[in-house]
């Protein structure tokens, strides 16, 4: 799945979960083109206001009714109550704050803005990108599946093609910088934080405008919330969110604005971050929102449109860069959003577009798979010099895919059992064999957060004495006559283990259960069509399971995966459909989750987050599997790349390499190129590896990037 930089440097991604707001459109308005924004406001802000008051009295009664229950409580009873009163009383505070501040959207005049605030721009980090970057140039691109919308919210909007003409482009009131995580200026020029820490102040840019020339009054961050929460549009998860996760929204005049939270967060200024949509673009909207705005692309703060021409529906999609775009020349952004155009062609086939990047239609494609790397583009255009390929260490936080451990089922209810299972699984095997030891093996439930991982917490390796000796402890001291273990009652060491009957993990999971014989256990291949794996999970019916959860700057998160709540009903039962599917539930875990869950300081996630993954390893809950920490990718020679100290070839937190935008066509190279091809001229192969990120941290100054060795240096073989 892909996962775009718009969680780094544009404006947080806006989630989406139910109510109806009632009385937010009469019938007889239904269809009146006109925004609407005056008319609602008054009504959300009572509708805001009810629910606080519903909800403060549901959470007072619940408060009475555990303390009333407390009394004569003992032993983990009484500690459970606590717990649970400890989180009552948390959200009537949050509840009563909220109530302090008034109306939901309020409005007050630019001097009303507190006297005392430090204000803070964010000026110190490093540039992005590099200086010799040349604006121009058509950039040819693909996608898979041809977009059902280009609507940014809405019915079939959550499409992989969003980010293509958004999230990855706009510019949010402010950003995360791509190497040092601090907060870089936006749509905001400058911020501050108030003394309680719930509450930031954004001061406009003044040359902030939408790419289509409008001016960004700060009012239309609140209509950026209204369009997406009226009864026009069918979204309930935004709907919840930006009821629950928002306490104020506050406009000063045209150019401040503030954004209070419920509760403190760390990085306050990014967590408080908003999208502006533009009122004069949604002049027309109404009920039939979905359908008016089907095919058309909303003006943003980024430095691509979309002319209604330039969409030829299941065809191409063509992005066209404003050349007086407001940040052409700001410090974060100049050196990137280089090409004149970017044109996205639908190709459903990769072999095929694999195919059109040979032919130079295209001009990039993604070879990180090893059969991309080593064989398919072992071709003439490489090595003629025309294609270029670079492989790219990245500091992304890595996906957590490995074996999860189901603690409820009888065999795994045993620690010994579990870290016996975890140096049974081989997978630097599946590495060398399926990966051709391309990839590397993932160390962690964790890995790749910078400081939030602990690096202490290492994987069990394979080891078959290590695994028999913690089956022993846990009571597998025979081995049968097909030499697996079992207990003196009879009992064998079989474990289920579910996966996905898709792609390489047939392959994958082959050679573990080859490679856990030799530690005497039997691994049951269990491969299910993929619907029916993932509802066999979520009903938490596995043992073990083959699983990745998408990972996401700044943060790891644990609470939907670890809290204890996730973990069982009311009945003791596992809880089907959460992300709990280790069904594991601990008393200390449950504090240490919330610990994360409700930081205030970037210190305190990170010294939970350490002990949550020393838990993780400890209770051997997870097996990590394997991981890529890089991107491996060909281009043509005319597509450049950064060489710079702090933008060598890309940024390090990234995804994929087109997404930071840091790339430029070079027209002269391009002509070189092409008269080169007709006259079959060659010049010298390129394959470099830029390895400045390889281990998470960055070489020294005087460490030089050098040319990738080749595939055979880099242990391919033809086992």
């Amino acid at each position: 799945m892909r996962i775009p930089l718009k969680y780094l440097l544009h404006s947080v991604v806006i989630l989406a979960t139910a109510f109806c707001l009632s009385g937010c459109g009469d019938d007889e308005d239904v269809l009146k083109r006109e925004l609407g924004f005056e008319k609602f406001v008054p009504k959300y802000n009572a509708y805001v206001a009810n629910w606080l008051k519903k909800e403060h009295s549901r959470v007072t009664t619940e408060i009475a009714e555990v303390e009333k229950s407390m009394e004569g409580a003992e032993g983990k009873e009484k500690s459970d109550k606590e717990d649970v009163l400890s989180d009552l009383k948390r959200e009537l505070e949050r509840i009563e704050f909220r109530q302090s501040l008034g109306d939901y959207f309020d409005f007050k005049k630019a001097e009303d803005i507190p006297q005392d605030l430090q204000w803070e721009d964010g000026m110190d980090e490093p540039e992005i990108g590099d200086p010799r970057a040349v604006k121009g140039g058509v950039f040819r691109h693909f996608m898979t599946q041809f977009p059902a919308t280009v609507r940014p919210f809405g019915k079939e909007s959550n499409n992989g093609f969003r980010s293509y003409i958004y999230e990855e482009l706009e510019i949010g009131l402010v950003g995360l910088h791509p190497k040092t995580m601090k907060v870089i200026p936006g749509t905001a020029q400058r911020w501050a934080v108030s003394e309680d820490g719930r509450t930031v102040y954004y001061e406009l840019d003044p040359d902030a405008r939408y790419n289509d020339g409008h001016v960004i009054p700060a009012k239309d961050y609140m209509v950026g919330i209204y369009v997406r929460v009226s009864d026009n549009v069918a979204a309930p998860y935004e709907k919840q969110y930006f009821r629950e996760q928002f306490a104020q929204v506050t406009v000063y005049g045209e150019k401040y604005l503030s954004v209070s939270l419920p509760e403190p967060k760390p990085l306050m200024p990014y967590f408080g971050n908003l999208a502006a949509a533009p009122s004069h673009f949604y002049k027309d909207y109404a009920a039939d929102y979905v359908d008016f705005y089907q095919w058309k692309v909303q003006p943003h703060t980024g430095a691509y449109f979309v002319r209604d021409k330039d969409i030829v529906k299941g065809v191409s999609v063509t992005l066209t860069r404003d050349k007086d775009w407001w940040a052409k020349d700001k410090k974060y952004y100049k050196h990137r959003y280089n090409a004149d155009k970017i044109v996205y062609t639908t190709i459903r086939d990769i072999s095929k577009a694999f195919e059109l990047f040979r032919a130079g239609q295209l001009d990039v494609f993604g070879l990180t798979q090893p059969d991309y790397w080593y064989e398919k583009s072992e071709i003439d255009p490489v090595f003629n010099g025309y294609i270029e390929r670079y492989k790219f260490y990245t500091q992304f936080p890595r996906v957590p895919r490995g074996a999860y451990l189901n603690v409820y089922r009888p065999i795994l209810k045993n620690r010994d059992a579990r870290i016996g299972i975890c140096h049974a699984l081989n997978w630097q095997k599946v590495i060398d064999v399926v990966f051709r030891g391309d990839y590397d093996r993932l160390q962690q439930f964790s890995e790749g957060y910078g400081d939030l991982t602990n690096p202490d917490v290492k994987a069990r390796p394979f080891s078959v004495s290590k695994a028999r000796e913690y089956f022993a402890k846990a009571g597998y001291t025979e081995e049968g006559p097909d030499g697996i273990l079992r207990k003196p009652s009879g009992e064998r060491l079989a474990v289920n283990m579910s996966y996905p009957n898709v792609g390489f993990y047939g392959k994958v999971v082959a050679i573990l259960k080859e490679e856990s014989k030799k530690a005497g256990m039997e691994l049951r291949a269990d491969g299910q069509e993929a619907t029916v794996f993932y509802k066999q999970v979520m009903q938490k019916e596995h043992d073990m399971v083959i699983w990745g959860w998408g990972s996401q700057p700044p943060f790891p998160r644990y609470y939907q995966s670890f809290y204890s709540k996730n973990a069982y009903d009311s009945q003791g039962n596992p809880k089907p459909q959460t992300n709990n599917i280790n069904s594991y539930a601990d008393d200390e875990m449950d504090k240490l989750c919330k610990g994360v869950r409700y930081a205030r300081t970037v210190e305190e996630v990170k010294s939970n987050s350490w002990k949550i993954q020393q838990i993780i390893k400890d209770e051997a809950l997870f097996s990590p599997g394997w991981v890529t920490n890089f991107v491996r990718i060909g281009s043509w020679r005319w597509v450049r790349w950064p060489d710079t100290k702090e933008t060598p070839f890309n940024v390090p937190v990234i995804y994929e390499p087109m997404e930071s935008y840091v790339y430029w066509i070079d027209p002269e190279i391009q002509r070189d190129t092409e008269a080169a091809m007709r006259a079959n001229k060659k010049f010298p192969e390129v394959q470099k590896v830029i390895d400045v990120y390889q281990n998470g941290i960055p070489k020294s100054e005087n460490d030089e990037t050098e040319a990738a060795p080749t595939a055979e240096e880099e242990g391919d073989s033809n086992e």
